[in-house]
C-alpha cells in the first residue's frame, strides 16, 4: 500500500539520527542555529506537502471512483483536485530532494568529551623541616 507520508517520515528519522534527539525537541535550539532552523523549516514544508498529497489523492479518488458518475459540476472539481495534487507532489519531491542532499552532506559530530585535566608540573618536594636539615649535617 502507498504511504503518502513516506518522504517526511524518512527525512524526520534522518534528522533525528543526525542530531540524536526527536525533531520536536530541536525546535527550541533552532532559534540560535541557522542551519537547524533552515533544516526544520524545510522539513515542515515537506510534511505539509505530504499531507496535501494524501488529501488531494483522497479527493481525486472519491470523485472518480467506480461508483461515481462524473457530472459537469464534478468535472471541475476533478480537474482542480488533479492540479492541486500535481502541485503538492512537485513541492514534496523538490523539498525531499533538497533535504536529502543537505542531510547527505552533514555528518553527526560525536559529543565533545571534556578536556583531560592538565598534567601538573612535577611536584617539587616540600622543603625539609629545619630540624631534619640540622640532623643531617
Amino acid at each position: 500500500m502507498f504511504d503518502p507520508y513516506a518522504a517526511s517520515r524518512s527525512t524526520g528519522e534522518r534528522i533525528e539520527a543526525l542530531y540524536g534527539r526527536p525533531v520536536g525537541e530541536l525546535a527550541a535550539e533552532a532559534e540560535t542555529d541557522p542551519l537547524l532552523y533552515t533544516l526544520l523549516d524545510s522539513f515542515d514544508t515537506l510534511r505539509k506537502a505530504d499531507r496535501a498529497v494524501a488529501f488531494y489523492s483522497e479527493q481525486l479518488h472519491s470523485r472518480t471512483g467506480p461508483e461515481c458518475a462524473v457530472t459537469d459540476t464534478d468535472a471541475g472539481h476533478v480537474v482542480d483536485a488533479a492540479r492541486r495534487l500535481a502541485q503538492a507532489v512537485t513541492v514534496r519531491d523538490a523539498n525531499a530532494r533538497v533535504l536529502g542532499n543537505l542531510l547527505r552532506s552533514l555528518r553527526r559530530v560525536p559529543a565533545a568529551e571534556p578536556d583531560p585535566p592538565q598534567a601538573l608540573s612535577p611536584a617539587v618536594p616540600p622543603p625539609a623541616p629545619a630540624s631534619a636539615v640540622a640532623r643531617s649535617r
